[in-house]
């Protein structure tokens, strides 16, 4: 059988109210026991896991009415109950991955203050949790039910023959998976609904949509029209904007142009200026020296002219230098000159769009000053009239004008301070803007004042700092020959060690190959394995039993004996090394070898007798014990050694012998059995340790590190000897430097300079730091007073909306609606006049500030403009000094040179020098001035670019917005492309207004229209498609239930006739052309007597039919096992043995659980199990009962009894 069930286990179930077992077996198993024994209750444990829908079916009220009660006495009722069915799973019929499945189901006591019969249910799959759904799902796979006909209860034999008919032809539906039809016409009808709701509604919206486009046409024409004049208009627009970007491309190429041959023309200068004053210094410098020969030779006399003209000359580089510095601030003046000019010609724009503003915003305030006036006399002459109706109203009148009154007054300040505080933000906007300035120009001069400090340093410094690094160098060249010399130590020290091991290696391999001769004894498959674990072929091979193990000379005659051909065995890391190796044979056909896996061997323990035997005299000790070898391989040895022992002579080991292995030291062997082996010892025998290759191996790793470290040191020592040739290239080219005095002189003029511009900038940004915390301080204060005035204003409001709602209440609705009107308007007009005056007051304030800055930047261009003026003044005078400095030189010079003749050749030559000296600084200072000239026009050239730029900016923007491409080789002139635009521009104002979104919207619903006629098409499609799937599917629901139908009638017509010995029995449909409304007729004929309707039956014969129903139901559709409760109740003795009989032939292919009290059905089954109620109102089962021994009324002759 493919599936049967081995096991119901019960706890508490009932009346078994403890732990039981019962297995059940293939076949034909009876339960028998006295009415009241219990023994139903089985197939009530059966129906429990299985989940009928109602608990009546297991003859309970509820669910936990089947829990045990305690007994008769009520003692100790459980709690729970727990109920387990074990299915022998061995085919796989059930989709669990295991050869028992089990099925448990458990229900446990769980009362509650508002339930007291409350209780949880629980399922299990083979003991883990599972849920309700997954435990019938798993069932219904082996089509096991507990509402099939499967399992008939005690009394519900006849219940088929007793139902109605349709409800009798539900079960064939159910066999033949009907419903699975009725699930398909089911779905297939509901999409055919689905699909024609849909069709219905779209047909709906195309009407909307015909309609929608038939009034969208004549506005989608217009737009048509209008949107292709706009094309036009674009288009020529786009054509006017490639005309002006051509004209400002070339302006801004000529420029452009302009500034490249400035610049061109600047670097050749400043390439001459370079030139000249590299011969201005070669000529300084000969004239110091010829000035110095001049003082030696001429005496003290010429020596003090000689000191005053080093004097004067000191003095003329000082002041040549304020000349250049007075440059140099005249150059940076007129830069920033320039720069302050365009940011005021960008003010006075911003400036004049501001007042433009300004003057707009002013007339839209008074517009709005009149309506309000107007609207607000109407609200009065209204409120008037409203208030002359009674007192009341008068008095609340004149509230609500005094709250209004309050509120304009409270909004008029809060609009004032708000103006203030927008003011106070600016102000502080624009304080932060100056101090960010401030602190960036501060930072400039900081960093400027750290460079010049530096370059004072390294320059006093430089001399100091070469000696040091020249020390450095050579201490660092020390240190590297130093550790080359360690390391050239070390490496003949690691080629001393390589020789030795290289030796050491050689040794052990011509040891190893000497001794590796032994493997010619070892047999082809292990010899084979050792050569692919040498040649990395294998991995995970350690090696045989007789490579990894040393003995002493004593005991080696012993060993090997008494291991045996158990020395060939190979120790392997893992049993999955294992399988490889023998993959390896066996793929070769290399033959067999014996492998002991590690991670599988266990070291066992000596016997008992062994332990004994091991303590006398003349024994060794358990040879395991007598042979080294790691302790990871012990369970291998334990494989070849068992327990073993060794002792002194054969007559010592016949004295021992019995039960335990034993050797002795001449390799005589006694098993446990009491077999004897000995003689003379073998030629070729295998020996312990005689290729073991742990020593060539550790040896090999030494040399293999050895030569890795012997190379990393010869890299080593190669890099440092790069290293020491770098540091003596280095210190063979440093020079000491020189610090000119020229050099420092110019310096500290700088320092100095930027010193007092820092300490103008730090006193300034201090005011406005000041400044800027004193405006906070203001604001936050403001800030206050305003969230004050706007809670004021809340409250007021709210007053005033009351008043207003209490006046309302006594007004006729006109006028109420009317007053609200006003009010609202009203409303409306002084919030947009007061957005209006906030935008006016911003609007003024920016005017201010922008007035402001204006006159900030024209005082800083005039103050600008004063320096530069001053600058010029200063370097007039300077070289005015400067020319007098040269006059007293020359004039020095020429008494000099009259004070002796032994210096009149040298101060000729001196005068010829100093005459080019000063032609040289002529050149020069005339080169410099035509660079600064080219430097205003690099600067007026570049002025003009920015603006072009912008231009060009805003054009290529209408250009992306137009999105046109034009040919710009054939453009029209500028007058007939504005011509142009202005024809089209009057043409669209003829049209306007016009829809626009007429096109959008006509192209969409057009779309909308395809696509929904599109789902029609699809829709019909689909109908019909699914009436044809209803046909079909109805025309093979047909099909089925009639072979179902044929196939069981057939089943019955032969089974019946066997049950009733000679009856007749068939189905009939009541009425086939209505075949799913049509009931099912059960026609018997009992042997005898003529066809009989089914309620003329008798209780046995109802019994037979309804037997011979199921069998045939059977016959067709097989469940794995069927629970029959006492049908034969009813039959007489020649029915019951037919029945009992079928079941036993029907037991050769299903399992058959019978309970019953015929003697006939248990001499019948395969098994016959008892059933007993003890005194204590438990119930037990007997196995193996005889069935001569039972009773009539099913009772058990028990022994002893």
């Amino acid at each position: 059988m493919d599936l049967y069930l081995k096991e119901v286990r019960m706890e508490n179930f009932k009346s078994f109210g403890k732990k039981l077992t019962v297995p059940f077996f293939p076949g034909f198993t009876a339960i028998t026991g006295p009415n009241g024994s219990g023994k139903s209750n089985i197939a009530d444990a059966i129906l429990f896991v299985l989940g009928p829908k109602s608990s009546k079916t297991m003859r309970a009220d509820r669910l936990t009415d089947l829990i045990f009660n305690g007994g008769k006495k009520r003692k100790n009722p459980a709690k729970h109950c727990k109920v387990s069915l074990v299915f022998d799973n061995k085919q796989r019929k059930l989709p669990v991955n295991s050869n028992e499945v089990l099925f448990t189901r458990m229900i446990k006591r769980a009362p509650l203050k508002d339930n007291p019969t409350n209780y949880y249910t629980y399922y299990y799959i083979n003991e883990k949790s599972s849920s309700y759904s997954e435990f019938m799902e798993i069932l219904l796979h082996a089509q096991i039910s507990g509402d099939g006909y499967n399992i008939v209860k005690q009394g519900d034999v006849t219940s088929i023959i007793e139902m109605g008919n349709v409800d009798r032809r539900r079960i064939i539906d159910e066999i033949a998976g009907i419903s699975h039809f009725d699930n398909d016409i089911k779905k297939a009808e509901n999409e055919k609904e689905e699909t024609d709701t849909n069709m219905d509604r779209i047909q709906i919206i195309l009407r909307e949509i015909d309609a929608q486009l038939k009034q969208l046409k004549n506005d989608r024409d217009e737009a048509y029209r209008y949107k292709e004049l706009q094309e036009k208009l674009e288009e020529n627009k786009a054509k006017l904007a490639e005309k002006k970007k051509i004209e400002i491309n070339q302006q801004i190429a000529e420029i452009n142009q302009q500034i490249t041959s400035y610049k061109e023309e600047q670097n050749t200068l400043t390439e001459k200026s370079n030139i000249i004053k590299t011969q201005l210094k070669e000529k300084q410098k000969e004239l110091k020296e010829i000035e110095n020969h001049i003082a030696d030779v001429g005496g003290e006399e010429v020596n003090d002219i000689k000191k005053q003209i080093d004097s004067l000359r000191e003095e003329e580089i000082k002041t040549v230098e304020r000349i250049n510095y007075a440059k140099d601030e005249i150059h940076d003046l007129k830069e920033d000159l320039k720069t302050q000019e365009q940011r005021l010609d960008q003010i006075t724009t911003d400036l004049s769009e501001t007042e433009q503003n300004h003057e707009n915003i002013t007339e839209k305030i008074e517009e709005l000053t009149q309506q309000i006036t107007e609207k607000e006399t109407a609200y009065k002459e209204l409120k008037d009239r409203i208030a002359q109706s009674d007192d009341q109203s008068i008095d609340l009148s004149k509230e609500i004008a005094e709250l209004r009154e309050t509120f304009e007054n409270t909004t008029n300040d809060l609009h004032e301070k708000k103006l203030s505080l927008q003011r106070l933000t600016e102000q502080l906007n624009s304080l932060d803007e100056t101090i960010a300035d401030l602190q960036e120009t501060k930072t400039t001069y900081e960093f400027e004042l750290k460079d010049i400090q530096w370059q004072l340093s390294e320059r006093k410094k430089a001399h100091g700092e070469q000696r040091k690094q020249r020390k450095k160098l050579e201490q660092n060249l020390f240190e590297k020959k130093k550790q080359q010399a360690e390391l050239t130590e070390q490496l003949n020290d690691v080629d001393n060690q390589i020789r030795l091991l290289q030796q050491q290696k050689a040794k052990l391999e011509a040891e190893y190959e000497a001794i590796s001769s032994v493997h010619q004894k070892y047999n082809r498959a292990v010899n084979q394995i050792l050569n692919a674990r040498d040649t990395k072929q294998l991995q995970g091979i350690h090696g045989t039993i007789a490579e990894l193990a040393q003995v002493e000379p004593a005991y080696k005659t012993a060993m090997a004996i008494a291991a045996g051909g158990r020395m060939q065995s190979i120790i392997v890391e893992d049993d999955q090394a294992a399988a490889k190796a023998i993959h390896y044979l066996q793929k070769r056909h290399l033959g067999r070898a014996t492998f002991l896996p590690l991670n599988k061997m266990i070291a066992g323990k000596p016997r008992g007798k062994a332990l004994m035997t091991v303590k006398d005299e003349h024994a060794h000790g358990f040879a395991i014990d007598l042979i080294n070898f790691q302790d990871e391989y012990r369970g291998a040895f334990w494989y070849v050694f068992g327990d073993t022992i060794v002792v002194d002579s054969l007559k010592d080991a016949r004295r021992m012998m019995g039960g335990v292995r034993l050797v002795d030291l001449q390799g005589s062997l006694i098993e446990a059995s009491g077999a004897m082996k000995g003689g003379s010892k073998p030629k070729t025998q295998i020996a312990f340790g005689e290729a073991d290759r742990t020593k060539l191996d550790e040896v090999s790793n030494e040399l293999r590190n050895a030569l890795t470290h012997q190379e990393q040191l010869q890299q080593h020592i190669q890099q440092l000897k790069q290293e020491i040739t770098d540091i003596e290239n280095e210190l063979g080219t440093m020079d000491p430097a020189s610090v000119s005095e020229h050099e420092l002189q110019d310096i500290s003029v700088r320092k100095k300079t930027f010193q007092t511009k820092k300490e103008k900038v730090s006193n300034q940004l201090q005011g406005k730091q000041d400044e800027y915390e004193a405006l906070t301080q203001e604001k936050n204060k403001l800030t206050d007073k305003i969230t004050a005035l706007q809670k004021t204003l809340e409250s007021l409001d709210e007053q005033k909306q009351q008043k207003g709602k209490r006046l309302l209440s006594k007004t006729s609705k006109e006028d109420a609606q009317e007053a609200r009107d006003l009010e609202n308007t009203i409303a409306e007009l002084k919030d947009n006049k007061f957005s209006l005056n906030a935008d006016l007051q911003g609007i003024t304030k920016q005017k201010e500030l922008l007035e402001q800055q204006q006159q900030e930047r024209s005082e800083k261009i005039t103050e600008i403009k004063d320096e530069i003026k001053q600058h010029q003044t200063d370097r007039t005078d300077l070289t005015k000094k400067r020319e007098e400095f040269t006059e007293q030189i020359q004039t020095l010079q020429q008494v000099q040179e009259q004070m002796s003749d032994k210096i009149k050749g040298f101060t000729t030559k001196r005068d010829t020098i100093y005459k080019d000296t000063v032609d040289l600084e002529h050149q020069l200072d005339k080169i410099t001035t035509r660079v600064e000239s080219y430097y205003d026009l690099v600067s007026r050239a570049k002025y003009r670019l920015p603006t072009l730029e912008d231009a060009l900016k805003e054009i290529n923007d209408q250009l992306e917005v137009y999105d046109v491409t034009v040919d710009t080789n054939n453009l029209p002139p500028v007058d007939s492309l504005k011509h142009s635009i202005q024809l089209v521009e009057e043409n669209m104002r003829e049209l306007e207004p016009v829809n626009m979104r007429a096109l959008e919207e006509y192209d969409h619903q057009l779309n909308r229209k395809q696509k929904l006629d599109e789902d029609i098409t699809h829709l019909q499609e689909q109908r019909y498609k699914l009436i044809d799937l209803v046909d079909e599917i109805t025309k093979k629901k047909e099909e089925k239930f009639y072979k179902v139908y044929h196939e069981i009638n057939k089943n019955l017509k032969e089974i019946y006739p066997e049950l009733s010995e000679g009856g007749e029995a068939e189905l009939k449909l009541d009425n086939p052309d209505n075949l799913f409304d049509s009931g099912l007729t059960i026609k018997a004929r009992p042997r005898g007597k003529k066809v009989l309707l089914l309620s003329a039956l008798s209780g046995g014969e109802k019994s037979i039919a309804s037997l011979a129903f199921i069998f045939a139901i059977q016959h067709y559709d097989p469940s794995p096992f069927y629970v029959l409760d006492e049908v034969d109740m009813f039959l007489d003795g020649v029915n019951a043995e037919n029945v009992s009989r079928m079941v036993k032939q029907n037991a050769l292919d299903s399992q058959f659980i019978m309970v019953s009290l015929r003697k006939i059905a248990l001499k019948e089954a395969d098994h016959v199990y008892g059933v007993t109620m003890q005194d204590t109102g438990i119930s037990d089962m007997i196995g193996n009962v005889d069935p001569n021994s039972v009773g009539p009324k099913g009772e058990l002759a028990i022994a002893g009894a």
